[in-house]
């Protein structure tokens, strides 16, 4: 990959871009300055302050493998491109708008409105700026398209030029044609003072801005479009990045479909957005279009190795890059509705809500997964017992913690494959669970807590008050606070062991309200509170508090050693249940110096 470095005037940059010459790949987002960074950047450039380099790509626009387009401030162009911008798009657009254009710069507000300006610097504080390097927050101001402000205590009318003279507001549209100007401010004047202050304005700022130079880092065309991610990558942090998804989406812009029209990604992405909305699946709110374009390729790739083992399973960026329009089309449906069918999975182990999900990476698979169970046939009672099995021990293994990519490619592979020849994946034939592991997480960011909670949820665990079921109210983003069942401030004042009172196994989820009933009394006095309010029997709340492997008569008499230790069994049984592997370490040195005692 050869990259050279060039100083390039300015000017220059602007003219190529209003004729066309330098224009953007379709994968950069749209242009979002806002109207104080434009003045910022202005600012930097009057006092010949560096900017940054641009990041420039050579191209043949009848070969480039992506589509592109112009700058946004401009309505039409006179060429193809030669150059496209992969850094510095921000910065050339509103150094176009602001200089080179001779309509308003169109901005969005922070409300989604669209403002006009345009922009002009106080000749005298530009001046001052250059020669003494001082600044002044009022040297460069922007005015509506009708060239009229009221703000600060100004009451600017810039709407002729004649009051532009006499306000000594300079348009920096006029900048790199503006001997025109002075001629008609000097005979509006006509005094040497004004003639003084045109001409020095003219040999500091003018000079300065006519013979700006930006560094541009020039890229040759041919380059890997794999290397052009890495590139853009590198060159936005604390942007947006450029994923893979992105270049695709102007890869297979550049092919029309068959009604002869452009082939739009994304249009695809936004169907299935609508119908993830019109459905209610929020667990499915943080799958993106990446996500999305993983999940098609991952089952594209497994489909030709179906066909051949010689090819391999994978989806990794170079992957995506290669993936076939025709592919995409004949597979596409069946990734959308292996999400959803993912989804329903999901739904009924009681995960409804992203809140709750150990792993959002892990859908791409199970999406994928299902899709071929679907194209196969196999779409039954039996697989879903399966991917459940498959599911609860990559979430208490952690298996998707880290190397994602490598984990959707051999679990697609392992686990259809134990669908179809019962050969179990090595992710359940190796792995260990241990009870320190499980029972020592602590935080709900950890995959092995939103398990263990969602294990409580799949319980039927319902409001001790409410009586709602705790994974409903999660969905409705209903108020729910992590409770300690032996209250902490009651744990506390017992001096029972802290370990103890802060272990998974001493708390469960209700809702807010309920949890502030509750405060910090022992269980024996809140129960009977409970009952009171809510005019149920011991036996019905019994029955909500086993829902929550709580053993209510240990809770009662107020036996807090003996209830976590009883509850800590609980929460394993059913994790044993969910993976159907043996769990061990019951009896370690962490456990008994935890709960002293063995959780045999």
């Amino acid at each position: 990959m050869e990259a050279e470095a060039k100083n390039i005037e300015l000017v220059n940059l602007l003219e190529k871009i209003k004729r066309g010459e330098i224009q953007l790949p379709d994968f950069q987002r749209s242009w979002v300055w806002s109207d104080k960074q434009i003045k910022s950047l202005l600012e930097s450039v009057i006092r010949g302050f560096p900017i940054n380099s641009i990041m420039l790509l050579e191209c043949d626009a009848d070969s480039v493998k992506f589509s592109f387009r112009k700058i946004e401030l401009l309505e039409s162009v006179e060429s193809k491109p030669h150059h496209l911008i992969l850094d510095g798009q921000q910065r050339l657009t509103s150094l176009f708008g602001a200089l080179y254009s001779d309509e308003p710069v169109k901005i969005l507000d922070g409300k989604g409105k669209v403002k006009n300006f345009f922009y002009y610097v106080d000749m005298k504080k530009a001046i001052a700026a250059v020669q003494n390097s001082e600044t002044d927050e009022d040297m460069i101001i922007s005015v509506n398209d009708n060239k009229k402000l009221k703000a600060k205590g100004k009451n600017w009318d810039l709407s002729t030029p004649e009051k532009e003279f006499a306000a000594g507001m300079f348009p920096l549209n006029k900048i790199f044609e503006s001997r025109k100007w002075f001629r008609r401010y000097e005979k509006f004047f006509r005094d040497e003072a004004a003639e003084k202050l045109a001409d020095t304005f003219d040999d500091t700022v003018v000079v300065k801005l006519s013979s700006y130079k930006v560094a541009c880092i020039m890229l040759e065309k041919n380059i890997p479009l794999a290397a052009i991610c890495k590139i853009f990558e590198k060159v936005n942090i604390g942007g947006v990045k450029l994923s893979t998804s992105d270049l695709l989406t102007a890869i297979f812009a550049k092919q029309t479909d068959a009604t002869g029209k452009p082939v739009e990604l994304r249009r695809d992405w936004e169907e299935f957005q609508a119908e993830i909305a019109e459905k209610n699946l929020s667990v499915l709110k943080e799958v993106d279009f990446s996500n999305f374009i993983t999940a098609v390729t991952l089952l594209v790739s497994y489909e030709k190795f179906c066909t051949d083992k010689k090819n391999s399973v994978s989806c990794k960026s170079e992957d995506i890059l290669k993936l076939d329009y025709n592919d995409y089309i004949k597979y596409k449906d069946a990734a959308c509705e292996g999400f959803i069918e993912a989804a329903k999975f999901l739904e009924e182990e009681s995960i409804t809500t992203t809140k709750y999900l150990p792993y959002n990476p892990q859908l791409i698979p199970m999406s994928a997964i299902f899709a071929e169970l679907k194209l196969i046939g196999k779409s039954n009672a039996a697989s879903r017992k399966k991917i459940r099995q498959w599911y609860w021990t990559a979430v208490f293994s952690e298996a998707y913690r880290e190397g994602h990519l490598a984990r959707f490619a051999k679990d697609i592979v392992q686990v259809t494959d134990w669908i179809k020849t019962d050969k179990t994946p090595k992710i359940i034939e190796d792995v260990q669970l241990t009870a320190w592991k499980l029972l020592n997480a602590k935080k709900l960011q950890s995959a092995v807590y939103k398990g263990l909670v969602s294990i409580i949820f799949k319980n039927g665990a319902k409001d001790f008050i409410a009586g709602k079921n705790m994974g409903s109210s999660a969905n409705y983003a209903e108020g729910i606070d992590m409770h300690h069942i032996f209250p902490k401030k009651f744990c506390e004042a017992q001096k029972f062991s802290k370990d103890k009172c802060e272990n998974i196994a001493n708390k469960t989820l209700i809702l807010a309200g309920t949890n502030r009933i509750i405060g910090s009394n022992a269980p024996s006095v809140y129960l009977e509170k409970i009952e009171n309010k809510t005019k149920l029997s011991s036996t019905e709340v019994d029955e909500i508090l086993e829902r929550h492997f709580i053993d209510a008569e240990l809770c009662r008499a107020d036996k807090f050693d003996a209830f976590v230790v009883d509850r800590a069994k609980k929460i394993l049984a059913a994790v044993e249940e969910c993976t159907g592997r043996k769990i061990s370490g019951r009896d370690s040195s962490e456990i008994r110096k935890v709960f002293s005692a063995s959780l045999q």
